[in-house]
């Protein structure tokens, strides 16, 4: 009876463990079961949510593919419109009656000068898709600076018209812009260029000085052809040019050339420029008709360096050298030309069958340093000069047959404020100190007394 009873008990207790264990596991399934649901559950919800970000984004991509075909449909819808104004106030403490010598940009030796006022309308050949593509550029400027446009010799109208009667407008850029899927692409200009030679820019918001330097000066700068540009490496670019410089006299209207440019960064802080113009003709004006030296060429070629080891210091030196080839005694000999006829240019003798060949050359140095401030970007700006020019044929103050040297110290401060109702107006105060070793320099009188002169300038420059 005992026995049966402790079997009984026995039974009992491994019936209830065996439901228990099965409680258990059934449990356990059900939980397994909610938390592969609710795994799930998540998962589907992340994926949907990723779906949905890459519907977006093809939407965006396709909003800016339908963007970017309307703008390639409206080919003007790219234009950009930029322009420069610069007036500034001259005073020479010489006080001369005439206009400043060796002054182009700022003749009045006492007065207020629209200097340069530049529209300038253009379209990048690219896109933000590609860069290959056909654009234009074209800048028509107003203000006496516009001179500077043309070539320095070759130009009539630069020697004999003053200052005062010069067409004050010229249009100092106009030309397309193609862009060629060539190796690493090459860009080609076709139609009438400027500032190609030398460190200083032309248009003044883009030079450190409010007056151009004497080697600026006597540069060929404008020319109408076509240029190639092209970087064989990525650090080295190159401009080829056929052009033609221009020219005022009547009824050459051009003078063939080949110019040729280099630039190669060689470190970041530090970048070479090079470059030359060859072939512009040498010619006489007698008896109102010009006569063309088809054997002497001109020839005109800088090297500058620039180096910037940090944002606010830079540091420039520019050599030029311009060789004008002379007129051959046949051209007077064959066409029954005396010297004494000649009106254009004043001859002097240079060799036993030259006239009137040339040599002009010079090195400037520039230091550079701005800051930003809170209360806007402060600048200082030094440029040093020294030319020579051997038979003084190339200065407008210089005597024909005689060589001149010039020295030219300029102090520039400028003040771009950063308060509201200022944006993009400078502010610039200029000192320059110009020496020659004959008296250039005009008096009250008018003459030429002077083997010196002291000049104050203050500029204003607007940008848009």
């Amino acid at each position: 009876m005992e026995h049966k009873l402790k079997s009984g008990f026995n039974i009992k207790v491994f019936l209830c463990f065996v439901l228990f264990a099965v409680f258990l596991s059934v449990t356990g399934i059900r939980e397994s079961y909610a938390v592969d649901t609710y795994a799930n559950i998540n998962t589907n919800a992340s994926i949907k949510k990723i779906e949905k970000k890459l519907d977006k984004a093809l939407s965006d991509i396709s909003s800016l593919k339908t963007q970017e075909a309307n703008n390639q449909s409206n080919y003007f819808s790219n234009i950009k419109l930029l322009g420069t104004i610069a007036t500034s106030y001259t005073y020479n403490l010489a006080k001369p009656d005439g206009y400043n010598g060796n002054y182009g940009d700022n003749w009045q030796s006492d007065g207020f000068t629209v200097n340069n006022a530049d529209i300038t309308l253009r379209r990048s050949p690219g896109n933000s898709f590609t860069p290959y593509g056909v654009g234009f550029h074209v800048s028509i400027d107003f203000g006496q600076n516009i001179q500077f446009y043309k070539a320095y010799y070759g130009n009539k109208s630069y020697f004999t018209q003053s200052f005062q009667d010069r067409t004050p407008y010229d249009v100092r850029k106009a030309y397309i812009d193609i862009n060629l899927p060539v190796g690493n692409g090459l860009d080609i200009h076709i139609g009438k260029e400027s500032e190609l030679l030398g460190f200083e820019a032309f248009n003044p918001i883009r030079s450190w000085n409010n007056t151009y330097s004497l080697l600026t000066a006597v540069e060929p700068a404008t020319l109408t052809g076509v240029f190639l540009t092209y970087n064989f490496i990525p650090a080295l670019t190159s401009t080829l040019g056929i052009a033609n410089t221009i020219n005022s006299v009547v009824p050459v209207d051009n003078l063939p050339v080949i110019e040729l440019n280099e630039s190669y960064a060689a470190l970041g802080t530090l970048t070479f420029n090079g470059g030359f113009i060859y072939g512009a003709n040498s010619y006489v004006v007698a008896d109102k008709t010009l006569y063309r030296d088809n054997l002497n060429k001109s020839f005109y070629s800088y090297v500058d360096a620039v180096y910037s080891p940090t944002n606010d210091w830079s540091f420039a030196a520019d050599y030029e050298l311009g060789l004008g080839g002379g007129i051959n005694n046949s051209v007077l000999s064959d066409n029954g030309i005396t010297p004494g006829s000649v009106t254009y240019p004043t001859l002097i003798k240079t060799s036993a069958s030259t006239y009137s060949k040339s040599r002009f050359y010079g090195i400037a140095g520039y230091v550079h340093h701005q800051h930003n401030y809170s209360f806007g970007q402060v600048a200082e700006t030094l440029r040093e000069v020294w030319a020579y020019d051997q038979n003084g044929l190339w200065e407008a103050a210089s005597i024909p047959g005689i060589g001149n040297h010039y020295t030219d110290s300029t102090l520039t401060f400028a003040y771009l404020p950063s308060f509201k109702g200022f944006k993009n107006i400078q502010f610039r105060f200029e000192f320059e100190h110009q020496a020659a070793n004959h008296n250039v320099y005009f008096n009250s009188e008018g003459v030429p007394a002077h083997s010196q002169q002291n000049t104050l300038n203050l500029m204003v420059l607007y940008s848009f």
